[in-house]
């Protein structure tokens, strides 16, 4: 019997324990390097989560969320910063705890961020109102710039026949329109339309939102400048149909005609998409969403542009990149022009498998055209760096958002007596809002970074697991206990405000089950090399960027000379070689600084700064990778 009991005693015993550590988490330290979070970088993943805090303006500090593979893209391979992983072991319980307090704790600041954002954008709306905007405004139409000019684009005269032709197919939409919603239905939203905008007057946020604001999330309000914005849109997508106002000429491109004709297939696709954008249209005019009109413009520019496909046999998609996007030379970004074919031929598989897919599907969606128009606009741009033109690296976009400024008319009627009191009000409560997010949210260097919100979040997470009324002195050791019960130790905020000293105390503290490093992109190649024999050719040829094969100066990056990353005897050596290459660019940059607007002095200041640490064995620049392809990813 004695055996039997010790037995069951034993099996439910390693059974508990399975129950109590089945789930694991991972802290995350990135190394130091130029650019954002110089310093090194820490992050924290739950699931298919990454969590990770940030310096944004003003003076503020914000939980981000990423997908896994895009942080490490990001870290690893854009910006070359190896990632050295700490996987911790602990119960469900507790995995659960930490996990919904950190999800709880973004969505909480998206909401007051957003918050933030409406109130900005109120008081734009307001000051163009006055004729008074703060440098450029942010508010514009978006959609209406695919039909109508925008100062903020070089525009090229429109091909006739084509206008033509895009005339009369909106011709033949708003026919359609008449006849489903009432011949009179485009003039009688029009004029509803005008007179909504016109009656438009400022929210009260105090009486809406008093501050401080409610730690319960509540929507996003409806604001004064958010439905002028969708009531213009609506009006400008009703002026389009009505107007039959075509597309301007950077508004949609051609692929290739000789490689890119449409197939049988393809055509009876786009035959299925334009009776379904015809039907999203009619829907659209009549869904009551407030959003309406941007979605009217997407849906009329795309059956436009599938309609020109199906005339010319050829594709023809509209041009998804947005106004922000950088534009750029090939020089800048590319040395070798094998990456540049490879980045075509990446770009060329990803469209020719989504016109696979769009023509094997069973029924045709908007969403994967979206997708296809997606691949298309990716693969135009890069195709014009052959030849070689200037080009947009990123900043394509799900759905075109070519935008114009907000109309002069019509516009909400309103006084300037009544503006000025709107405005007045709508400063006291941002002032307000602002010293709210600050008491919340303010970043220091020292105290609260992108590390110590870390570790302060998972206190609060486990006091919440396990709360007592205590003191503030005897919440400090209930905190202790609680971490050393749950996560084998505890790692305070305070003393561990360096990413790296953070990673050794939670290699120290933490009930490690895993641990490891993961490489670079650069460190990544060069370990291919290394096991194919090639380690003292690799060793010297990879030193420095004069003879690097995988890496080419980024103007981006600093100026350098030697790699210290990999090498730590001779760190202090090459290290003094770099200081000296960055004063040398310095001296240049006080000669050039006339004609290049302090461009070099910047950039050979921060190479010294970058320099200095190596001196004394530390490394922080490695260089940087910003045009790889998300296909590196492994």
């Amino acid at each position: 019997m004695k055996i039997i009991i010790t037995f069951t005693i034993f099996v439910l015993g390693c059974l508990l324990s399975a129950t109590t550590s089945a789930a694991t988490f991972n802290y995350l330290y990135i190394e130091a390097n130029e650019g954002n979070s110089s310093g090194g970088h820490s992050a924290i993943q739950f699931g298919d989560y990454v969590y990770h805090y940030q310096y944004i303006d003003p003076g503020l500090i914000r939980l981000f969320r990423q997908d896994p593979n895009d942080f490490h893209f990001s870290y690893r391979y854009l910006q070359n910063r190896p990632i050295h992983l700490s996987e911790i072991e602990v119960s469900e319980a507790t995995f659960n705890a930490l996990n919904d307090y950190f999800q709880w704790q973004f969505l909480e600041q998206e909401q007051h961020y957003k918050h933030l954002e409406a109130v900005n954008k109120e008081y734009q709306l307001i000051r163009q109102l006055l004729d008074e905007p703060e440098g450029d405004s942010a508010l514009r139409i978006k959609g209406a710039g695919l039909f109508y000019p925008s100062t903020h684009t070089n525009r090229q005269a429109p091909d006739a026949d084509l206008a033509a032709r895009q005339s009369g197919t909106i011709d033949q939409l708003r026919h359609t329109i008449e006849q489903h919603h009432g011949r009179d239905f485009l003039l009688r939203t029009r004029i509803t339309l005008e007179a909504e905008i016109k009656a438009l007057k400022p929210l009260d946020w105090s009486a809406a939102y008093p501050i401080p604001m409610e730690t319960k999330r509540r929507a996003p309000p409806y604001s004064f400048a958010d439905h002028t914005i969708d009531a213009l849109s609506g009006l400008f997508a009703i002026k389009i149909l009505q107007e039959a106002q075509p597309l301007q000429p950077d508004a949609f491109f051609m692929l290739d005609p000789q490689t890119q004709v449409l197939t049988a297939a393809e055509k009876k696709s786009l035959l299925i998409l334009r009776k379904q954008l015809e039907t999203a249209l009619l829907q659209s005019l009549n869904s009551g969403r407030p959003d309406w009109g941007y979605a009217a413009m997407i849906n009329t520019a795309r059956y436009i542009a599938v309609d020109m496909s199906l005339l010319r046999g050829q594709w023809i998609f509209i041009n998804g990149f947005s106004e922000s996007a950088v534009w750029i030379e090939p020089a800048k970004f590319i040395n070798d022009p094998q990456q540049l074919q490879q980045l075509i031929d990446e770009a060329k598989i990803s469209l020719d498998n989504l016109r696979s897919t769009l023509v094997h599907s069973d029924a045709t969606s908007e969403s994967e055209y979206s997708e296809l128009e997606f691949a298309a606009n990716r693969y135009a741009e890069l195709v014009k760096g052959q030849q070689p033109m200037p080009l947009r690296f990123y900043g394509q976009k799900a759905l075109p958002s070519l935008s114009i400024d907000l109309p002069k008319d019509p516009k909400p009627d309103l006084s300037r007596q009544q503006l000025r009191a709107a405005l007045a009000e709508l400063d006291t409560y941002r002032v307000q809002l602002m010293d709210q997010l600050k008491q919340h949210y303010h970043y220091d260097l020292i105290t609260r970074n992108c590390v110590t919100e870390i570790f302060r979040s998972i206190d609060s997470a486990l006091l919440q697991k396990d709360p007592q009324p205590l003191s503030a002195i005897d919440e400090v050791e209930h905190i202790k206990a609680i971490s050393k019960n749950r996560l084998g130790g505890y790692v305070t905020p305070v003393y561990n405000f360096i990413p790296f000293v953070s990673y050794q105390s939670v290699l120290d503290q933490y009930r490690i089950s895993r641990s490891e490093t993961l490489p670079s992109y650069r460190h990544q190649e060069m370990n291919k090399r290394y096991e194919s024999g090639q380690q003292l050719l690799t060793r010297l040829q990879e030193s420095n960027v004069l003879s690097s094969t995988l890496y080419r100066y980024n103007p981006d990056d600093a100026l350098f000379v030697f790699f210290t990353d990999d090498n730590i005897p001779l760190r202090p050596l090459f290290g003094a070689i770099n200081t000296t290459a960055g004063l040398g660019q310095s001296l240049l940059g006080l000669l050039s600084w006339p004609f290049d607007s302090g461009k070099n002095l910047k950039s050979g200041a921060t190479g010294v700064l970058m320099s200095l640490p190596e001196l004394v064995f530390f490394n922080m620049r490695k260089g940087s990778y910003p045009y790889l392809p998300y296909t590196k990813l492994q």
